[in-house]
């Protein structure tokens, strides 16, 4: 009786997953085989990155950590990358002072965004995303123009984005400024009431006009890695 309820859940697993999918290349987006694709942090929460498209000491900017570093610890330990963490919330701000990070990890307690000022952070539950209550907390936040700029930088090897629906005015804000990261691993947020699958179709033709292709999508279609043409 176990084994058949284990082999029925896995099944239900994978014909959800391939609804998703199929949703998504309704839809125009559906990944190409551009490279191999690799994840620093493999496990539920793993993120994906092409090992042949880093140069060898790569510049990261991880926006939106909570509490799990894997990916950003992964990229310094495999690769020799220099991180920038970027999450203005207590609980992640708590859990980097408490935490022992290597000297290639930088911390900001700033929110990336479209714009330089303040953003709303809001509580939410459930895959769906669904507003728990009120804003919690306002936080600040930089456009990564802004960014660049005060710490003296030009160029981002590797963008990993998972900021709760913010990543649509990041791309809007970076895409004609000419910000254009070699891969851009990001979590669209399409599944939560106020935005919707047409965000991320016009944030994905944005992307393919300025030379990225879709390499990779995770089994449940939320994490998206994008690599630019030309940039082997």
């Amino acid at each position: 009786m176990g084994t058949s309820t284990a082999e029925d859940s896995g099944w239900v697993r994978k014909i959800h997953q391939w609804g998703k999918r199929s949703w998504l290349w309704l839809h125009g987006i559906r990944p190409l085989r551009l490279a191999c694709a690799y994840s620093p942090n493999a496990g539920n929460q793993a993120w994906h990155i092409s090992p042949k498209h880093l140069n060898e000491r790569p510049l990261v900017f991880s926006l939106g950590l909570a509490e799990n570093l894997s990916f950003d610890l992964g990229m310094i330990q495999e690769f020799a990358a220099v991180v920038h963490g970027f999450d203005p919330t207590p609980v992640s701000r708590e859990f980097v002072e408490k935490t022992d990070l290597p000297t290639d990890f930088h911390y900001h307690a700033v929110a990336v965004a479209g714009h330089d000022g303040w953003i709303d952070l809001i509580e939410r539950h459930g895959k769906g995303g669904k507003k728990r209550g009120p804003v919690f907390q306002k936080a600040p936040c930089l456009r990564l123009t802004s960014i660049l700029k005060n710490l003296q930088l030009e160029k981002i090897d590797v963008l990993k984005m998972d900021i709760e629906g913010s990543e649509y005015g990041v791309f809007d804000d970076i895409l004609p400024a000419g910000i254009l990261p070699t891969q851009i691993a990001v979590e669209f947020h399409h599944r939560f009431e106020e935005i919707g699958i047409q965000k991320t179709r016009r944030a994905h033709q944005a992307l393919e006009r300025h030379g990225y292709r879709l390499a990779h999508l995770s089994p449940w279609s939320e994490e998206f890695l994008y690599i630019r043409l030309g940039s082997a």
